[in-house]
């Protein structure tokens, strides 16, 4: 599987969640498909114009019914102003399908910058995906993210948390617990994607092997795969084969040698650490301000938690202003009310 075949495995595996379906929105030529479109519109509009003007002002009594009644003008044999009508009728359609397309491609978001790192890098390093694109299109991957869009279903869709903890956590989780213990145990930590044991189809390496390859070569990095979910090794040489694999029944597509981590696991992540500080930060505000019994710093100790709350709400939540307003609003209140009962106590 070479070439297209192979990128499109990587783009449309399940388990990636999407983040590599990365393309070329082409909007500068589809607004010039647009402006074109319009332009022959405007044309039409003026030739339709005045064929419509000479019929009314014809002499000939059937050319004037053409203005008047529609049967006669689409009736009428070689009636060039119905034929340009129907013309300007397929020009206009296309032109508000242009539209409606341009503007559902203008809203697809731009792929997260770590996604097409790892997607330029799987194109060229040997020892990942090794299948550059040479056609005229092998420089579509090679730009930053202005002009592409990618697919991710839930992608721009996220709160900042949780797009945090997307695009940093499999990172950091592979770098601290899983790459040192699959160092120590292989695959019974955990199984990287291409792997294949001896009671499968190998999967067979067309490259020459080093002929005297290191038996104490060890993997010194850990290169980020998907701005959410991948992490994979990559050794200090390319074309370099390590002995870190288990034992010598299990075999490594090496070109697919990736750890995937699921969106999933890291959404409930967010989700909990959500819930937890959404629940923390009212009890903390009553705490601080059953301590405190000096009303001006218990209005600075309000302002502050509504403050912090309104922040959280903010990173938390993909809730709209109006929405982060009230709830502020409403914290605010409960805070005050409570500031008034305990006043005397």
């Amino acid at each position: 599987m070479e070439g297209y075949e192979k990128l499109a495995q990587l783009m449309g595996n399940s388990r990636t969640d999407g983040h590599f379906l990365i393309f070329q929105k082409f909007e500068s030529l589809s607004a010039q498909n647009i402006l074109y479109l319009q332009a022959e519109i405007v044309n039409l509009q003026e030739t339709l114009g005045g064929l419509a003007k000479e019929n009314a002002e014809s002499d000939c009594p059937e050319r004037k019914k053409i203005a008047q009644d529609w049967w006669s003008l689409s009736s009428a044999k070689d009636c060039e102003q119905w034929e340009t009508f129907l013309h300007l009728r397929r020009t206009l359609k296309e032109y508000y399908e242009a539209i409606a397309q341009h503007q559902i491609i203008s809203s697809i978001p731009q792929p997260h910058k770590s996604d097409l790192k790892f997607l330029q890098r799987w194109l060229e390093r040997p020892n990942m995906g090794n299948c550059s694109l040479v056609g005229a299109d092998r420089h579509v991957y090679d730009t930053n993210t202005f002009g592409l869009g990618s697919l991710a279903s839930k992608h721009g869709n996220i709160d900042p948390l949780t797009s945090l903890l997307l695009y940093s956590l499999p990172s950091l989780y592979h770098r601290l617990i899983v790459g040192p213990l699959y160092r120590l145990f292989g695959t019974w930590v955990k199984k990287p994607e291409g792997y294949v044991s001896d009671t499968r189809e190998s999967v067979t390496d067309t490259r020459p092997r080093p002929s005297n390859p290191s038996s104490n070569q060890s993997v010194s990095e850990v290169e980020r795969c998907s701005s959410a979910t991948v992490s994979t090794y990559q050794n200090s040489r390319k074309d370099s084969y390590t002995s870190q694999y288990p034992s010598k029944k299990e075999s490594f597509d090496l070109e697919s040698h990736i750890f995937l981590y699921r969106d999933s696991y890291f959404h409930r992540i967010a989700s909990i650490v959500g819930t937890l500080i959404s629940s923390l930060i009212p009890i903390g505000s009553i705490v601080v301000l059953y301590f405190i019994t000096d009303m001006p710093m218990r209005l600075v100790i309000v302002g502050v938690f509504t403050a912090i709350f309104s922040i959280a709400l903010s990173l938390m939540t993909s809730g709209t202003r109006v929405e982060i307003f009230a709830a502020t609003a409403a914290f605010a209140s409960v805070q005050v009310v409570f500031v008034g009962s305990t006043t005397n106590l």
